[in-house]
């Protein structure tokens, strides 16, 4: 683990030379929390950057607040501080939004965009939906929409069958 001039955590790791994968965690996770199984196989053909979210594991908080282009930003200033030309973007629900953010405003700099589990044209009923989680959590910390959010992202075999991988989600 390191930590950036700009204050943002994240591991680098694979074979130096090969081509650079990001993986962009979601609201609320770290990237140990989400690329702990995932990491060390990717890294066997490919450079593997993981970090924390602004705010999010071990990053500082962002001095402006937190927007898309803030956390995509945040994404480019660390892999120019490591020297990365382009990198194969992928992310899990809001780190899909973030990729998605991040080829929109630098496409020289994304080779592939992998998104998971992440909201695009979401509708007026899911929008409302998601300001409602987003005012339960401000009013209840994470706890208050935790259950819920567990149960978009894992599956119920998945949860009956791998209690462990989801009581550390939690706990994150």
């Amino acid at each position: 683990m390191a930590i950036s001039a700009s204050g943002t955590a994240y591991d680098l790791t694979g074979p130096e030379g090969a081509p650079v994968v990001a993986l962009i965690h979601g609201l609320g996770l770290t990237r140990q929390s989400t690329w702990r199984a995932l990491a060390p196989i990717l890294a066997q053909r490919f450079r593997v950057l993981s970090y924390d979210l602004c705010g999010h594991g071990q990053s500082a908080l962002p001095a402006e607040g937190s927007d898309l282009t803030v956390l995509s930003d945040q994404l480019i200033a660390l892999i120019d501080e490591l020297a990365i030309a382009r990198a194969a973007l992928i992310g899990f629900s809001l780190g899909g939004m973030i990729n998605r953010r991040c080829a929109m405003d630098h496409p020289a700099r994304v080779s592939s965009l992998v998104v998971l589990n992440s909201p695009h044209d979401r509708g007026e009923a899911l929008q409302q939906q998601v300001e409602a989680a987003a005012r339960d959590a401000g009013a209840g910390g994470p706890e208050a929409t935790i259950d819920a959010a567990l149960a978009r992202w894992f599956t119920e075999p998945f949860r009956r069958d791998h209690p462990e991988v989801v009581a550390e989600i939690r706990r994150v």
